[in-house]
């Protein structure tokens, strides 16, 4: 009994070692960061925001989703024309 409880006791830091090793040797790449300048409505500084690149497009997308719906909604006030 005492046997099997030092086999057990020797194999366990090493299995332990063993499933750390996987993640290392299959690296995940990372998206490379867009940064970019953006100034805000009364301030005189400039921050710059990093996002990925598919962030921005969403963020872009987005933008220019609100934009058009604001626009094919009207302001709701009669303009004479």
């Amino acid at each position: 009994m005492k046997t099997v409880v030092a086999v057990v006791l020797l194999c366990v830091p090493s299995l332990a070692y063993a499933s750390d090793a996987v993640p290392a040797a299959t690296p995940i790449e990372k998206e490379k960061k867009v940064c970019r300048s953006q100034e805000a409505t009364g301030s005189l500084f400039v921050k710059r925001v990093c996002r990925t690149k598919a962030q921005w497009a969403s963020l872009d997308l987005e933008g220019q989703r609100s934009a058009e719906h604001m626009q094919s909604r009207g302001n709701g006030v009669d303009v004479p024309r």
